[in-house]
């Protein structure tokens, strides 16, 4: 299963941008702060909620399709709820 952790992380990396790079042009290009930690721990999955408009400024940066990242997002809550 890909994680949203692991999809951004991939997207990131396609787009060859270090957290900090990403961090910077959250605040230069749309006045969202956040930080490297926080960054880090959402694509290595140890913070399973995401800000919602943190989720739009990186679909931005990252150039994501927001319908891709929806059925991503929904794919992992199903799969997710049937193992409880």
């Amino acid at each position: 299963m890909v994680t949203i952790g692991k999809y951004l992380r991939t997207k990131r990396f396609f787009k060859e941008l270090t957290l900090q790079q990403v961090v910077d042009n959250a605040k230069t290009s749309y006045n969202f702060s956040t930080s490297t930690s926080v960054l880090s721990a959402i694509e290595t999955d140890k913070n399973k909620i995401i800000d919602g408009e943190l989720l739009f400024v990186l679909s931005d940066l990252y150039g994501i399709d927001l319908d891709e990242l929806k059925d991503l997002i929904l794919k992992n809550l199903k799969e997710n709820n049937t193992r409880r």
